[in-house]
């Protein structure tokens, strides 16, 4: 069973600092109002896209029994692990349903990287919820739709209560970001897109990536925000938590509840 709430969630590493530091941030108290909302749904799995895992080829799905930390940030001071269980069956149920649905998806063993440690520390910080991670290829708009969609078909047949996480950025200037340079493009198009995905506007929505000024850099061309939109559907609504931009790199946290299954 596919949990009615699905997450959009950022990975930037600060937010760990701010935790360390004890700092009490608008992100860090909308993570613990979505983290309530995530344990209320009761999940017994879940399956975590990374924006970060931007392996060439076809989408993976990682199969691993258990997922080590793959730590892709440095010069924080600080270091998340968040080894944690697999769920080899259910990754399996995954590529089947890809494959049936005509997208290019393969299983791999790889282990977990930012753009799930980071959400998902936050989201389910006791570690023992079984979790399958996703690639995020160089893949066109509408065959991620399809694969999210598959997702969905493949997790409203499985008999677990099964969460979905996109963990993603949503403006990208990394060389702003190592210069401490604001980006008032970037934070401009970041709060325009927030109106939209607040509203599950999503024609608007694609419309500002394919429209984005270049100084914005929408990490993974937003890929990882079309998967969820295949996962949720059409009609589903949404609340945004929180927004946080900084030199270049805007942050968003956003809760999706889809929409009923007619009967």
């Amino acid at each position: 069973m596919l949990n009615p709430h699905v997450f959009l969630a950022p990975h930037r590493p600060t937010l760990l600092v701010d935790e360390q530091r004890g700092h009490h941030t608008p992100m860090l108290d909308a993570f613990g109002e979505a983290s309530e909302t995530f344990w209320g749904d009761k999940p017994e799995a879940v399956v975590a896209l990374s924006a970060r895992w931007n392996a060439e080829g076809p989408f993976r799905v990682d199969q691993g029994k258990h997922h080590r930390t793959v730590t892709d940030y440095s010069g924080f001071g600080v270091e998340l692990r968040y080894d944690c269980p697999g769920h080899p069956a259910l990754a399996r149920a995954l590529v089947e349903a890809g494959t049936r649905a005509g997208v290019r998806v393969a299983a791999a063993t790889r282990g977990v990287d930012s753009g799930v440690t980071v959400p998902l520390h936050f989201l389910a910080s006791r570690r023992d919820v079984k979790v399958v991670p996703l690639s995020l290829p160089d893949a066109p708009a509408e065959e991620c739709r399809a694969w999210g969609a598959a997702i969905a078909a493949a997790l409203e047949r499985w008999p677990e209560r099964v969460t979905f996480v996109a963990g993603g950025v949503l403006s990208f200037n990394e060389h702003a970001w190592n210069l401490r340079r604001d980006v008032p493009e970037a934070e401009a198009f970041d709060k325009a897109l927030v109106n939209e995905l607040g509203r599950a506007a999503w024609s608007e929505v694609a419309t500002m990536v394919e429209e984005a000024p270049p100084l914005a850099r929408p990490e993974a061309g937003l890929r990882h925000v079309d998967v969820l939109r295949g996962v949720i559907g059409e009609h589903a609504t949404a609340v945004v938590r929180a927004y946080e931009g900084t030199f270049g790199i805007g942050a968003a946290l956003v809760e999706f509840t889809r929409a009923p299954r007619e009967a």
